[in-house]
C-alpha cells in the first residue's frame, strides 16, 4: 500500500508539472529589450521571433538568443527571464568601424575586428574612413574577413591618432608593406604593419608640420629610417 500511494503521489506530482508547462500560467507579456542603439527594438523583436505560445517556465530562451546571434550586427545576446511575465534581451552590437571599397557599388561596412555587416552605399559611409585597392576579398556578411592587408589596415586605423585621422580620407591597402595613408590634399603616407603605429603616427605629423605645402610622399615603415620627398 505504500508504494502504490509513492507511485500515486509521483504521478500527481508529474501530472501537475505537465499541466504547468502546458498552461499559459508566466505567459510573456513584456519583453524588455536592452542594450540596442544600431537596431531598433521592432527589428530586434523581428529576428527574435518569440513564439506566441512563450512562457516563463516553457522558456525559447537560448533559441531566441541564438538567432540574434546570428544576425551580423549582433554581436552577443542573452535571454533571462523575469517574474512574473517578462523576458528580458541584453544584446551587445557591432558598430561600423570603416566601409571596404571594391570598385564600383561594391561598398561594404565592417567593424573594427574584421566582420562584415553588410553592403552599403557611398551616401550611407561618408563618415567613416574608406579602405581600398584590396586584393582578393570575398566579403560575407556576419562573417570575419580572412584579409590579412585589410585586418592589418583596420589595426592601422584603430591606431591613429586623432589629429592625424582627421587629414586622412582613405588607406589604400593591396598588400601589408604597402598600407598608405591619403591625406585630404593627397599626400600618400607609407606606413605598411600596424606594428608601431603610433610612432609611425607621430614621425609623420612631424614631418607634414615641418614640411607643410611642399610633401607630397613620406615613408614611414622604418621607424628609424623615415624618408618624405617634396615637390620637383
Amino acid at each position: 500500500m505504500i508504494l502504490v500511494g509513492v507511485v500515486a503521489a509521483a504521478v500527481c506530482v508529474v501530472a501537475g508539472v505537465l499541466t504547468v508547462y502546458r498552461s499559459s500560467l508566466f505567459a510573456v507579456h513584456t519583453v524588455d529589450v536592452v542594450g540596442n542603439d544600431q537596431l531598433t527594438v521592432d527589428r530586434i523583436l523581428e529576428i527574435a521571433a518569440i513564439p506566441g505560445d512563450a512562457t516563463l517556465i516553457r522558456f525559447p530562451g537560448d533559441a531566441v538568443a541564438e538567432r540574434l546571434r546570428a544576425d551580423p550586427w549582433i554581436a552577443d545576446a542573452r535571454v533571462t527571464r523575469d517574474f512574473p511575465d517578462t523576458m528580458r534581451i541584453r544584446v551587445s552590437e557591432r558598430t561600423a568601424f570603416a566601409y571596404v571599397d571594391l570598385g564600383g557599388t561594391d561598398i561594404w561596412l565592417i567593424d573594427a575586428e574584421g566582420y562584415v555587416l553588410g553592403e552599403q552605399t557611398t551616401e550611407t559611409t561618408r563618415t567613416l574612413m574608406v579602405v581600398r585597392d584590396l586584393e582578393g576579398v570575398d566579403p560575407r556578411v556576419g562573417q570575419r574577413t580572412t584579409s590579412e592587408p585589410l585586418l592589418n589596415a583596420l589595426k592601422v586605423l584603430e591606431g591613429l591618432s586623432n589629429e592625424l585621422k582627421e587629414r586622412v580620407r582613405a588607406i589604400s591597402a593591396p598588400v601589408i608593406d604597402r598600407t598608405t595613408l591619403i591625406t585630404n590634399d593627397e599626400i600618400q603616407i607609407v606606413v605598411g604593419s600596424a606594428e608601431d603605429i603610433a610612432t609611425k603616427d607621430e614621425i609623420a605629423r612631424t614631418i607634414l608640420d615641418e614640411q607643410a605645402g611642399k610633401v607630397v610622399y613620406i615613408n614611414v615603415r622604418t621607424v628609424d629610417r623615415p624618408v618624405w620627398r617634396g615637390l620637383e
